[in-house]
């Protein structure tokens, strides 16, 4: 039982020298924290924690390691959700965003005949919300729609820069 109790203090005090060495305050200060949230700034007064005003952080900084998200915007994807018909003369083409922040895309767009020859092609801008879809509507004209077989979109959307 003798050599249990001198482990326990051992520990004890290993415990609380490694505590004070890192500035581990017991909650006789308090510190405050600002953070920000979408719609207002909260604060929050807490006690003890890693951080007291009275540490001078200038001597060691620990670093550690953390993946950076990337700044770097992926291109989109695109896709005919219909194509112009009689009844409605446009094509409507659905644009996807996978990045994390709203983003605009350019599509290009063809309305082609049954050989695969554009009859008319364009290049649209669109806004796309993070992680969401936009469509954006492309018309077809009288001459485009006498000889219209399909409609036809670059699966890629690629970023506008």
């Amino acid at each position: 039982m003798h050599t249990r109790g001198r482990v326990l203090k051992f520990t004890a005090v290993s415990v609380l020298v490694v505590l004070s060495l890192t500035g581990f305050s017991t909650g006789h200060g308090h510190s405050s924290g600002r953070y920000k949230s979408k719609s207002r700034t909260h604060s929050s007064d807490s006690g003890g924690g890693c951080s007291s005003s009275r540490q001078n952080h200038d001597s060691y900084t620990p670093r550690t390691t953390s993946t950076r998200r990337s700044s770097t915007l992926q291109d989109g994807t695109a896709l005919v959700v219909s194509c112009a018909t009689e009844a409605t003369p446009y094509a409507t083409v659905e644009v996807t965003n996978p990045n994390s922040r709203q983003a605009t895309f350019e599509v290009e767009f063809a309305f082609q005949d049954a050989t695969g020859r554009a009859l008319d092609s364009e290049v649209k801008q669109v806004s796309v919300p993070a992680r969401g879809t936009s469509n954006v509507q492309v018309k077809a004209g009288r001459a485009v729609m006498a000889k219209l077989d399909h409609c036809w979109v670059e699966p890629e959307a690629d970023r506008v820069r």
